[in-house]
């Protein structure tokens, strides 16, 4: 509904508070983490079409017009083709900003107003990138654009008990993928904005970690994901989960990513 899209777009702007608002990540040099946003998005079977034409306009738009903008992903959901999941990042919180009131985005957003098109309350994640290296490149420009690749995206919410031994496993796990293995693309996650006063499902808790991930390779991609899954690193990773640490069910989407 109408009520729906502009609760999420209040929602948005209030997250988008100041940077003195957001919890404190220490990194090791002088710039700020880039910013992560997660979404999930079930389109109405008679809107799907429109929803592509205008998701795909903003998107193409971003990408050419936004210097600041790093990374605009779209992904179809492996199993139900009426859900879909957006990977984008900035380089701060100021780059999003911006990009809400672009003109591109004006125009997707009363698409979104006036259409009407998904079926339930879209849900995002908003994160800061951590401090760590991919490979040999800290993430300060924008990304390269794959296409045929197998994406995910995930929420972890650890218990504050094994906090230390999860960021242990999880650093382990992206840096073996980072530098071993050939089809992954991207291993990207972080912990969850933490803004006063803003409670959503998602967004805003301690011990909230968001991922995004993604291969290529046969299958549109997913022959590089069953690679990942049978690497010792992410073994480790398997070996910790079957130790009860979460507080709630991981939430891990699957998805083809989208590319003209």
């Amino acid at each position: 509904t109408v009520a729906i899209t502009l609760l999420l777009l209040t929602t948005l702007q209030l997250l988008l508070k100041p940077a003195h608002s957001f919890s404190i990540i220490t990194m090791t040099t002088s710039q700020p983490p880039p910013l992560a946003l997660n979404l999930k998005v079930k389109v109405k079977p008679t809107h799907t079409t429109q929803f592509l034409t205008a998701i795909k306009s903003n998107q193409q738009s971003t990408r050419l017009t936004e210097p600041r903008n790093l990374q605009f992903v779209i992904g179809q959901d492996v199993s139900d083709p009426t859900v879909f999941y957006f990977h984008e990042e900035f380089v701060d919180c100021e780059a999003l900003r911006e990009h809400m009131e672009t003109e591109h985005f004006k125009v997707y957003n009363e698409f979104v107003v006036e259409e009407d098109p998904f079926e339930e309350p879209p849900v995002i994640c908003l994160y800061h990138l951590r401090d760590e290296e991919e490979g040999d490149t800290v993430v300060t420009k924008k990304r390269g654009v794959h296409k045929e690749a197998f994406g995910l995206n995930v929420n972890l919410y650890p218990k504050q008990t094994v906090r230390d031994d999860f960021l242990k496993v999880i650093s382990a796990n992206k840096k073996g993928t980072d530098t071993l293995e050939e089809l992954a693309l991207q291993y990207s996650y972080g912990e969850s904005i933490t803004v006063d006063g803003i409670v959503t499902a998602q967004e805003g808790s301690p011990n909230t970690f968001h991922f995004h991930e993604q291969y290529t390779g046969k299958d549109h991609g997913k022959e590089g994901f069953d690679a990942h899954a049978s690497m010792p690193h992410f073994a480790a990773w398997e070996e910790f989960v079957q130790t009860d640490p979460f507080e709630k069910d991981p939430e891990v989407y699957f998805f083809k990513i989208i590319e003209d």
